[in-house]
């Protein structure tokens, strides 16, 4: 018998810790994509046979995982960015929390003393701080979220006008085609209606 096919021995990758960073690396590597790796890569760092590889991807790797893995490299770069400037965000949020405790001290401390025009200067600067903390919290109030539509997705266009070309040869099928749709809570707007 040819190869291990019921042999009972298991496959490397699936058994694998990373197997998921692997199938990953198979799949970006395919489309020459950042964090990706060539078959013939990933089967030394294995200590497999590149056709082994190759072999792993047909087999075990379907659409649906290469779609998944496709559409996460596309929005890392923008999950990336927007964490960024929500930890930027955060940030300056913090330093105005410590700016507005250490002028909530000088206020104590100078009112300890009897420094009254020294607290109500104080004071001033601290409604100044709360001020700007308020306003900076009404404008980061919420963290940056990034959303993708399916209905801009080139894919979706490409589909879209694939199904009318079928609806416009098959007429018939325009009827269950969107009955389908609806079933599956696909969106249908009026300017689809006719695919």
């Amino acid at each position: 018998m040819a190869g291990n096919k019921g042999s009972g021995r298991p496959n490397t990758i699936n058994t694998h810790p990373e197997k998921k960073t692997i199938i990953k690396q198979i799949v970006l590597g395919e489309h020459g994509l950042p964090g990706g790796m060539p078959k013939a890569q990933v089967a030394k760092r294995l200590g497999m046979h590149a056709d082994s590889v190759s072999r792993y991807r047909k087999e075990h790797i379907t659409e649906e995982m290469v779609r998944s893995i496709l559409a996460g490299a596309r929005t890392a770069p923008v999950d990336e960015a927007t964490q960024v400037l929500n930890d930027e965000r955060m940030d300056v949020a913090r330093t105005y929390d410590s700016l507005a405790r250490r002028v909530e001290k000088l206020i104590t401390k100078a009112e300890e003393a009897g420094d009254d025009g020294f607290a109500l200067a104080a004071m001033d600067g601290l409604r100044k701080v709360l001020r700007d903390i308020a306003t900076m919290h009404g404008r980061m109030s919420t963290n940056l979220t990034v959303t993708q539509s399916l209905a801009e997705s080139p894919e979706w266009v490409t589909m879209k006008s694939i199904l009318r070309a079928v609806c416009d040869e098959v007429p018939e099928a325009q009827p269950v085609l969107l009955k389908q749709m609806r079933h599956h809570v696909l969106s249908v707007t009026k300017e689809d209606s006719v695919l």
